[in-house]
């Protein structure tokens, strides 16, 4: 390989590793603070209508809050079983009950190393260890919890601990069943909440209907804030890889704060599509169907993370109603799951998402084949590698034709060290007469940087492979292999083999002809190597396969075919 080329190898890696730091660190920045008047499309399954707040009303007569013990409500679908509590008829659990906190590990030995970490350990029966659901509901240390909602008025405040009255103890559904759950609260001036929860039993997505009924006897302003909170803070199993915080479209424009990053309370005006926190595979949010709300966003230090979507009531007549209306999602991040409530865009593979999401629409369809997402990359890898042979070759061959010039090169070299100008040029009248391109052996590697680079998003962050295995125990043992594809490979064996699978294609690539440039080459497998120690093992399974297919071509390519 020829120095030229070295360097556009050098180049490549360079803009990958930009790629992955700038879809990493670097944070859009806010909206700017003009609320949107244009009322967007509803994403809701079924929309309640937000009433105006000339709506009469049967009036209500004013009561002191309760003061019984408030009670636990559950709704059981297929999917999840969520408890809410009648303070602030908030939610205290969400379970999903397809997802796994996590698998039934025990620890036998743990080595670790500054950033390397070197893990044993047993595989249990899953059955006999009594494995928790994902829970997506973290209480904060003030006891905050998702889906509060408050009124803020001029004259009046209802805070979002209030205590509500539920309409029953427990609501089951099946799939396709359909039921409501509502929650009632008079402020002791007057002032009527109305929390009603439309669940559907084959969907994580919910309606909320919020109607506030002014029995007060004077006009009421304020606004309707409801919330969402995230104790980051808690999440004992986060992957420093992993983006957690908020995340959210406005004015159809994706916004993130990363958790910890956040100074001060941070306002996004205009046209908010939605409103989340994200846990990396999970996602809680709220679609708002007003067009004035907007979103604020705050995190004290050690403390949980809130998203309040904040919506406008005005003008509100003593008798008179108005109603706002939500859709909520609480859920994993999957396209399946997330596309009917126009939450695709929650799932961003970075800069080529429009390469990624059709590779994660393949790979799952070749799972649907092979039952194992394991087997489903190796296939992947395949195929890419069939579609890419050409350029390869090409590539191969390119090299393969440098390293024989060599001799040539190194001549005019030593013969015109002293005059740059004119040895680019007989450099240049050399590769034109034996029909060589100096660049020839790189492109092929630029061409593909894009569907790496989507690969990596995919392979590192889809939620299909999060628990998925491969070869869960090593052969004839229970010790833990690649048992969770979307995890490091525990036993490190994977990238140990990756790396040599490198180091071999480094003594198969034509000598350049100069030492230095040879030894620094050689390094790159090590390198490599200790990046991918801690990646998550289904990228390494796609690098490692895609390696020994590498070597195949080459030795085929410089045997058969130069």
């Amino acid at each position: 390989m020829e120095r030229r080329a070295l360097i556009a190898l050098a180049l490549s890696f360079v803009v990958f590793m930009a790629f992955m730091y700038y879809g990493e660190m670097t944070k859009r920045p806010a909206a700017p603070p003009a609320v949107s008047q244009k009322a967007p499309a509803a994403p809701a399954p079924a929309p309640s209508k937000t009433a105006t707040p000339g709506t009469p009303v049967t009036p209500t007569p004013a009561k002191a809050a309760s003061t019984r013990p408030a009670k636990d409500v559950v709704v059981d679908t297929p999917s999840f079983k969520a408890v809410f509590t009648e303070t602030g008829a908030r939610l205290k659990s969400f379970q999903l009950k397809k997802y796994k906190d996590r698998l039934p590990y025990e620890p036998i030995y743990h080595f670790k190393l500054g950033p390397v970490g070197f893990e044993v350990d047993r595989y249990l029966d899953p059955a006999a260890n009594g494995l928790k659901d994902k829970d997506l509901v973290r209480e904060g240390g003030a006891n905050e919890l998702p889906l509060s909602l408050s009124w803020e008025g001029k004259t009046l405040n209802l805070p979002g601990t209030a205590q509500y009255e539920a309409s029953t103890s427990a609501l089951t559904l099946q799939a396709g069943d359909k039921g409501t759950l509502k929650f009632t609260s008079v402020s002791p001036e007057g002032l009527t909440i109305v929390k009603t929860f439309s669940f559907k039993g084959d969907s994580y997505g919910f309606n909320l209907a919020a109607q506030v009924t002014n029995n007060t006897g004077q006009a009421l302003d304020g606004q309707l804030n409801l919330d969402l909170s995230e104790n980051f803070a808690a999440i004992e199993d986060a992957d420093r890889f992993h983006f957690l915080g908020f995340n959210g479209s406005i004015n159809n424009k994706l916004e993130g704060v990363k958790s910890g990053d956040l100074k001060e309370p941070k306002t996004f005006a205009g046209k908010v599509e939605w409103a989340g926190l994200d846990e990396g595979y999970f996602l809680t949010a709220i679609i708002p169907e007003s067009a004035k709300s907007w979103v604020t966003l705050s995190e004290a230090p050690k403390a949980p993370m809130v998203a309040s979507v904040r919506t406008p009531v005005e003008a509100l007549a003593p008798g008179q109603a108005a109603q706002v209306s939500y859709v909520i999602y609480f859920g994993p991040k999957n396209l399946d799951d997330l596309k009917p409530l126009g939450l695709s865009r929650a799932v961003d593979f970075g800069w080529f998402d429009f390469l990624g999401k059709p590779l994660l629409t393949f790979l799952s369809w070749l799972e649907g084949y092979s039952y194992n997402y394991g087997w489903a990359i190796v296939i992947l890898t395949i195929l890419l590698r069939i579609v890419f042979w050409y350029p390869n070759h090409k590539s191969y061959k390119s090299m393969k034709d440098m390293a024989k010039l060599q001799p040539k090169v190194a001549k005019l070299r030593e013969k015109y060290k002293d005059d740059k100008e004119t040895m680019n040029k007989e450099l240049m009248a050399l590769y034109r007469t034996f029909k060589v391109n100096p660049m020839a052996g790189c492109l092929p590697m630029v061409m593909q940087l894009p569907v790496f680079i989507a690969l990596y998003n995919v392979l590192g962050y889809a939620i299909e492979l999060r628990h998925a295995s491969f070869i869960p125990t090593l052969p004839f043992t229970n010790i833990v292999w690649l048992a969770d594809l979307s995890a490091k490979d525990p036993l490190l064996i994977t990238p140990i083999i990756m790396g040599a699978t490198m180091f071999l294609q480094q003594k198969m690539t034509p000598s350049t002809g100069d030492p230095t440039q040879a030894k620094m080459m050689m390094f790159l497998p090590l390198i490599f190597t200790f990046m991918f120690l801690n990646f998550a093992s289904g990228l390494v399974v796609y690098w490692l396969v895609n390696n020994v297919l590498s070597i195949a071509q080459q030795h085929y390519t410089n045997k058969y075919l130069t």
